[in-house]
Formats: structure tokens, C-alpha cells, sequence
């Protein structure tokens, strides 16, 4: 911005309930909303409503919003401490994470990249390490899955689209969340956890996490905390693995994402196979239950084969087949069994092999960055781990190939059963049996035999949690013989070992786990690569919530503002400089514009820096009414007034240089004509949204208009030059 305008309101509407928390997107002329309820609502600059978004519980409430720096997802703290993720398109949850103790403060950054000019007469070869800079080459081979939502659906699922959690993702990027008992916890691409930080522990008492910024290039966290005076104080961090393993922290994010994503989609899978078994379990039993009453245990089987041994039928089977099977209910009921099965062969080939095989790629990749030890060491990946997570893929894999063939042998053994049992009604009722349903060959009566003896055990067994009943037969398999004579061969790691006696369910929940673990290596391992260098002691605004606010200038300097209730402010120019801390303050405050006017100060109601040259502030003045004002202030002319403070000790507010802001040029105000609560600001897309003092009306503001589209702004030193805050 070189230059002020003019403040133009655009808008100005009425909630229906109050609202504590407002966010512009840095990308996108969108607002993004809390109300008490818990609700979060997203409007654009008209105020048109693109979706709202209820608590995922009754009673939870919004404690934090942050906007990926692409715009493309939000994030939205709940007082439970769950952090969800929200796709802007569709307001679809992409992920959850649970944070222990509840939530402070959340933001979302990204490392700035500075473009380089391309010198087309000085091509060099990439450095040595560059060649894995982001390693994902899954998409030349491997599809990722549906969504879940379409596993039951008729339509052509090849041609659903699903939301790519990582969609143009090409640099990496942090979701920050503070807790009130002291915790950091550090995500990548706002999932995979890398570090939870005790700030606690770095000062050795206990404290509340108000804000977490980082530097430009993310070597440095800035964390600002409240301890239990109410002394506010700063604490740097050293996060220098973020600059150094940048890449390799971006792959192994992003492999994660990828497997936990292919677990969640396969738990979903499974589920939706042991519910269509559920389904044809519950149909079979509605059907057998009336007459399973009127027969002792085992009854039911035993009259089946009088039936089919000696053409014996029971006056309760009899009854069964005629009254409540009937020939035309059992037509209905054998294809709503054919159509299960179907349902089931198709979800295990084509969902729960095909991406068990997909995890198998990713674990694969994941192996190879564990041998590269010059790069990955640092981050505690254990090759031997994902060995293990790769063997229990397989026997995963194994597992449900067993299960393909275990139904493929259950449907030949129910058409045999429900052709058989279609030719004995017809024989009851008289009528004639057609030539083909007649004839029965010895197997057929081996198959019906098998059904009748173990239907209800055939997919039950498997989708439990517990041993098999019946194992399967492995004798005669040639495999198996030739392991059991070779135990260097059957011991080795690159081979898939078959689990006989163990469900699918069970194996499954095995390759899980062993995928978590795999991550939680490298949690611990990050932790330490985070130390203290430095925490000095600001200021004591007593036990009212603290309103501040952060810029990054450059790679070594960072702007805090700080409100001090309710009638000054604070600037706080903090310098970096190899794990050195120098910093600068001033104070501020605020008399009235007009000349006319005559009284206090203005109240300042909330800082936000609207770029690293302005600041924004909501004033308020002290007259019955209340009204407000939103003040652009220039930072250039303000830091000039900042004085040196010794960051090793604790600083004496009293000798800090107080200015009055309202004589520094160049400025811009607007009357709000209302009393006001807060507001939020975005330089990037040039608006601003103030809330009423209510907290259910909001006025939306063009924040550099044309001058002629706002004949009653008010402007003191229309030119602005650009001038550089660092000096």
C-alpha cells in the first residue's frame, strides 16, 4: 500500500446471535465467523452466506479459527480441544486431531519464498540432495481412493471426485495450537503432529499460551505467554529443523498423510462389508426366527437334512416353506443374498486389496527415506519399524484374499442350497420341477450339506474380533510345505507370512497400529531438536483478556502490538540475530481528530497490523454514545519513537517513551457510528469487518477505496510514501 485512500463502508447487516470470532482470508474476499452457539459460518464481502457449520456436540464452543495459507481449508478449535479441518468448497471435514487441554490460540503459516530470477545463461546442476526434493510418485501409479460416501453407490464411482486434503500443497506449511495449560502443539499440513512443546517446562513454572508466531523462514517460534501473576512474557524458540530439513519434513508429511488417509478409507470399507453381512445375516434370521421357535436347538438344520437325505419334510418346515418362505419370497430372498455377496466380493477386490496395495507403495517409499540416513536420520524413522508395518500389510493382504476365496466357496454352496431348496417347494406344491433344478450330482449335495452347516459362520468369523472357529485347510498347498521345510527362507523379512488363525478384522487393527507407531518415533525425536534460547518479561495488563498482534518484517525482525487496557498501546519490535535477542518499545495513545472535540483520549478497543507499514486500530470515544473509529496509523513515522530495552532483565514500563499517536502523519479514520467490540482486518484483500458492541451487528469496509466514492472520509497527509519499518 503506498499510499492511503479513502474508507469506504460497504455493507452492514444484523446476526442473529452473537459472534466472538472473526477471520478475513488472506486469499479470498471471504469472512469466516463464530457465534455462541458454536455455529461457524462463512460469508463472502456481500455478506451472502456460503455455508454454516454446526459443533460437532451440542454445547461445544469456538475457541480459534485459522486460515490455511492457501485459503483452501479452515481450521476451527473447539473448547473439547479437537482441531477440525474444513474444505471451503463443500464444508467437508477432512480431518480431526485431538489436543490435550484447552485451546488458546491456533494460526496457520507457511515459509515465505522469495522468487528468484531465472539466469538462463548460468544453468547449474541441482545440488546433490534435490533429487527426492518432494518424493511422491504415487500418482504415476497408484490412484487415490473414492470417497466413502460413494462405496454403495450404483453410479460410476470412476468418475467421483474426491477432495485432495493435499491439493496444490507444494511447500510446507504449520498449523500452530496454544493450550491454556502450556502446550505448542506443532502440525504439518495442520495433521501430522511433529511436536507438542512444554513451555512450561522451558520456564519451569506454569503459564498459558496467548500467541505462537514464527519467523519468516520458520527457524524461529515466538511464543507469548500469560503466567499466573498475569505477567505476559516471550519466549524464543529455536526451530531451526524446519529451515534444514524442510524437504525431508515435507515428505514424511506427506506420507502420512497418505497412509492415515488409506487407513481411515479401508476402516470405512471394512465397515460397510461387516454391515452388508449384517444385513444378509438379519434377512436369514427374520426368516428362520418363527420357525426356529416351534423346533429345539439344532432343529432347524437337522429338518433341512431329513429334507434333503430322505425327502422327509416336517409339518414345521412344511408350514415354514409354504406359509412363510414361499416359492415366490424365497426368489426375492436368494437374490437379496446373491446381491450381498456381490456387494462383499466387490468391496474386498476392488477397495480393500487395491488400496492395502497402495499402502504397501507408500510404506515402501517411506522405507526407502529411512535408508537415506544422511537426511532422514535426524527425523527417527526406523527402517526396521516399517519392515515390520510392510510384512503386517501383506499378511493383511493375505487375510483378504483368504476371505475372496472363502466367499467365492460360499456362493457356489448357496446356489446349490437355495436350487435344491426352490425344487423341494415346487415338489410340496405339487408342481412340476424343471429338468435342470432335478438333476443333483453327489458334490451338489456336499455343497448344500456345507451351507447348511456353516452359513452364518462363513464372513462372521472373519469380521470379528478374535480367533477364527475354522481355520483354513492348508494342506496340499505346496507354499506352505515348501516354508515349513526351509526356516531360512520362511524367517526372512522380505517374506509375507500367513497368519492362519487370525480374523481379518484383527490383522487389520495390527497394520494400524504399527502405522502409528511408525509416526510416533519421529514426534519424540522432533521434540528435542526444539530449545529455548531466549524469554524476557513485557508487561502486566492484569487478568482481562489479552488483544495483540504479530508481523513478520523481514527474516530477523518481528512487530508485536499490544493493547494495554483500555486507553494505550504498545509496540514491540523484536530483532533476531544468531539466537540473539535485541528488541525496542514504545507507547502510544490516542487523543481526538476533530478540533472541535474536545475531552479524554479515545479508548482503544483492538489492534490488528493491517501490513508491515500500518496498523489498524478501533478507538472508541468516551461520550455517551461511544462511538467508534477505525484508524489506519502509519508504523514508519511510530517506530522512529521506539527506545532500546534490555531483554535480560525486566524492563521498567515507566521509562518507556509514551507518544500521542494522533499527531503522527500520515493517518486515516472513519467514523463507525456505533459503539464496537472488535474487528478484524486484511491488508491483502484490503477490508475490514467491525462488530458492534451487541456482538450481532457487523459493518463491512472497503479499506482503500477511491476518494471520490467516499466524499466524507477523512484524510490528514494523503501521501503515503513507502518507507521501509526495519530502519
Amino acid at each position: 500500500m503506498s499510499m492511503f485512500h479513502a474508507i469506504k463502508q460497504l455493507e452492514e447487516k444484523n446476526v442473529a446471535n452473537e459472534i466472538n470470532f472473526m477471520v478475513w482470508s488472506d486469499r479470498m474476499d471471504l469472512v469466516a465467523f463464530s457465534n455462541v452457539k458454536g455455529e461457524v459460518a462463512l460469508h463472502r464481502l456481500s455478506w451472502t452466506r456460503a455455508w454454516c457449520l454446526n459443533p460437532p456436540k451440542e454445547g461445544l464452543k469456538v475457541n480459534g479459527i485459522a486460515w490455511r495459507p492457501d485459503g483452501k481449508i479452515l481450521a476451527i478449535g473447539y473448547s473439547s480441544g479437537e482441531v477440525l479441518l474444513i474444505s471451503i468448497e463443500n464444508k467437508k471435514t477432512l480431518n480431526i486431531k485431538e489436543t490435550r487441554g484447552e485451546i488458546t490460540c491456533i494460526s496457520w503459516v507457511q515459509e515465505k519464498i522469495e522468487s528468484k530470477p531465472k539466469d538462463i545463461l548460468n544453468l547449474k546442476e541441482e545440488e546433490p540432495n534435490d533429487y527426492m526434493k518432494h518424493i511422491d510418485l504415487s500418482k504415476l501409479y497408484i490412484r487415490d481412493p473414492l470417497p466413502t460416501s460413494s462405496l454403495d453407490s450404483s453410479s460410476n464411482t470412476e468418475e467421483i471426485k474426491e477432495t485432495n486434503f493435499l491439493q496444490d500443497q507444494t511447500e510446507l506449511n504449520l498449523l500452530l495450537v496454544g493450550t491454556k495449560d502450556g502446550y505448542v502443539n506443532v502440525r504439518i499440513f495442520g495433521c501430522f503432529t511433529c511436536a507438542i512443546l512444554n513451555i512450561n517446562e522451558y520456564l519451569g513454572y506454569f503459564c498459558s499460551i496467548e500467541s505462537v508466531h514464527l519467523g519468516e523462514d520458520l527457524s524461529k517460534i515466538l511464543v507469548t505467554v500469560k503466567d499466573r501473576e498475569n505477567n505476559i512474557k516471550i519466549v524464543l524458540v529455536d526451530a531451526k529443523i524446519f529451515k534444514s530439513h524442510t524437504k525431508e519434513l515435507f515428505s514424511v508429511s506427506l506420507k502420512y498423510v497418505k497412509l492415515i488417509d488409506l487407513v481411515t478409507y479401508l476402516t470405512n470399507t471394512i465397515t460397510n462389508i461387516t454391515e452388508t453381512w449384517e444385513s444378509f445375516l438379519l434377512e436369514i434370521d427374520h426368516k428362520l426366527s418363527k420357525y426356529a421357535k416351534k423346533v429345539p436347538e439344532g432343529g432347524v438344520t437337522a429338518d433341512f437334512l431329513d429334507l434333503l437325505m430322505f425327502g422327509i419334510c416336517s409339518p414345521e418346515l412344511e408350514e415354514f416353506l409354504m406359509t412363510d418362505l414361499t416359492k415366490k419370497g424365497l426368489e426375492k430372498f436368494g437374490q437379496t443374498i446373491e446381491m450381498s455377496y456381490a456387494n462383499i466380493q466387490k468391496l474386498l477386490l476392488k477397495n480393500v486389496t487395491k488400496f492395502g496395495q497402495n499402502l504397501t507403495y507408500h510404506l515402501a517409499e517411506l522405507r526407502g527415506m529411512a535408508r537415506l540416513e544422511h537426511r532422514y536420520d535426524v527425523l527417527g524413522l526406523s527402517e526396521d519399524l516399517i519392515t515390520r508395518t510392510i510384512q503386517s500389510t501383506g499378511a493383511f493382504l493375505i487375510k483378504a484374499g483368504e476371505m475372496q476365496q472363502i466367499i467365492n466357496h460360499s456362493v457356489i454352496n448357496y446356489k446349490a442350497f437355495f436350487r435344491w431348496l426352490y425344487g423341494a417347494i415346487l415338489f410340496i406344491m405339487d408342481e412340476p420341477v424343471p429338468s435342470e433344478i432335478h438333476k443333483m450330482a453327489q458334490q451338489d449335495l456336499a455343497y448344500i450339506t456345507e451351507f447348511l452347516q456353516n452359513f452364518d459362520h462363513i464372513g462372521r468369523q472373519y469380521l470379528a474380533d478374535a480367533p477364527l472357529t475354522i481355520t483354513p485347510n492348508m494342506e496340499g498347498n505346496d507354499w506352505t510345505a515348501f516354508l515349513k521345510e526351509h526356516d531360512c527362507v520362511q524367517n526372512h523379512p522380505s517374506i509375507l507370512k500367513h497368519y492362519t488363525d487370525t480374523s481379518l478384522i484383527q490383522q487389520f487393527k495390527d497394520l494400524a497400529v504399527k502405522i502409528t507407531e511408525i509416526f510416533e518415533t519421529p514426534k519424540c525425536v522432533l521434540e528435542k531438536q526444539f530449545k529455548p534460547i531466549h524469554n524476557f518479561n513485557c508487561f502486566n495488563f492484569g487478568d482481562k483478556p489479552l488483544r495483540m498482534s504479530t508481523i513478520n518484517i523481514n527474516k530477523e525482525i518481528i512487530l508485536f502490538g499490544f493493547l494495554q487496557p483500555s486507553n494505550s498501546i504498545y509496540l514491540l519490535q523484536v530483532h533476531i540475530n544468531n539466537n540473539k535477542c535485541q528488541a525496542r518499545c514504545g507507547k502510544f495513545y490516542f487523543s481526538q481528530f476533530q478540533e472541535e472535540t474536545s475531552g479524554d483520549n479515545y479508548q482503544i478497543l483492538d489492534i490488528k497490523f493491517y501490513s508491515t507499514n500500518i496498523l489498524s486500530l478501533l478507538l472508541q470515544e468516551n461520550t455517551s454514545l461511544r462511538p467508534a473509529t477505525l484508524l489506519q496509523f502509519s508504523l514508519s513515522s511510530a517506530l522512529e519513537k521506539l527506545m532500546e530495552i534490555n531483554t535480560c532483565s525486566d524492563f521498567d514500563k515507566s521509562v518507556i517513551p509514551s507518544t500521542n499517536g494522533s499527531n503522527l502523519l500520515p493517518k486515516l479514520y472513519k467514523n463507525i457510528e456505533m459503539a464496537a467490540a472488535f474487528f478484524a482486518v486484511s491488508g491483502s484483500r484490503r477490508v475490514s469487518i467491525v462488530l458492534s458492541e451487541n456482538k450481532r451487528k457487523v459493518k463491512l469496509f472497503e479499506m482503500e477505496a477511491e476518494e471520490e466514492d467516499e466524499e466524507d472520509a477523512i484524510k490528514e497527509d494523503v501521501s503515503m510514501a513507502e518507507s521501509s519499518v526495519t530502519e
